[in-house]
């Protein structure tokens, strides 16, 4: 992969957790966003840039890769030739449909193996994403990593996601950025770029508390492990938009931390988030 296009995947990935923050109403490391989304948009050439804030402006994934001749952005079938020229050109593609930039996915680090789909999901609340299967009323951990390992092995037993080795290297790196970990005990750790399936998320609760890069060393509570498809990247900043409306009300956390098994966790999630998450 050339340079412009590792610099074009980096401001994506910059804008992207800026916009996490905003979501969260969390004002951790925003100056430090902003001034590095400002170094890396002015290092990059005038013409590719206003082609990039074009497309972010329609899309919330601009730059995304081609798996298997497939664009993750919009799922269209690359003709044959010009699938094979993205892996031999150093000029800037775009996907003929979308209009997305392109770039090789096989092979990458980022790319991740495909969510499989269990059962449909229903159309509409928090149903789309989750299911009882997937919560954890007592969490094991006693450290962030044991955490996300709890939280991705309980997706791949369930048979919702593959490769969960993967997936906990990508947790890792993206809590390296900026700690997921917000106010109100709350954390959303996640996975972005998996190919394939749909977003889902497992929950997990640690009544005592957990060290988990909260702001001023807190204690994180409640933590919502999210996978997260290119094409499902604006769904994911609407949900946690919704689940941080939510819980940012001490009852709602109440409530949530006093269920003690899948059924009543799933039951009382579903309830809070009738209003919040359509």
């Amino acid at each position: 992969m050339n340079k412009l296009l590792n610099q074009l995947i980096q401001l994506q990935d910059l804008n992207f957790t800026l916009a996490e923050q905003q979501a969260l109403l969390s004002d951790t490391c925003l100056m430090e966003l902003e001034e590095s989304i400002k170094v890396l948009s002015q290092n990059l050439p005038k013409q590719i840039l206003s082609l990039f804030d074009t497309l972010q402006s329609r899309y919330t994934t601009a730059v995304v890769p081609v798996t298997g001749g497939i664009c993750s952005g919009c799922g269209v079938a690359l003709p044959t030739s010009q699938a094979y020229e993205l892996y031999v050109t150093k000029d800037i593609m775009q996907c003929p449909r979308c209009a997305r930039i392109i770039y090789p996915g096989e092979g990458s680090p980022r790319q991740l193996k495909r969510i499989t789909k269990t059962a449909d999901k229903p159309s509409a609340g928090i149903s789309r994403f989750s299911s009882n299967r997937l919560m954890i009323p007592a969490l094991k951990a006693k450290t962030r990593e044991e955490t996300l390992s709890e939280l991705i092995g309980i997706m791949a037993t369930e048979g919702f996601i593959e490769d969960p080795k993967s997936l906990m290297t990508a947790a890792l790196n993206r809590e390296a950025i900026v700690p997921t970990a917000v106010e109100h005990g709350l954390a959303f750790p996640h996975v972005r770029g998996v190919e394939g399936g749909g977003l889902i998320f497992s929950l997990g609760i640690k009544k005592q508390g957990i060290k988990f890069g909260a702001p001023k060393d807190r204690l994180t509570r409640i933590i919502f492990f999210i996978v997260i498809p290119f094409a499902a990247s604006a769904f994911y900043l609407q949900l946690i938009a919704g689940l941080m409306e939510t819980f940012r009300e001490a009852d709602a956390r109440d409530k949530l931390l006093a269920a003690s098994t899948q059924d009543e966790m799933w039951k009382v999630l579903t309830a809070l988030t009738k209003k919040t998450i359509k």
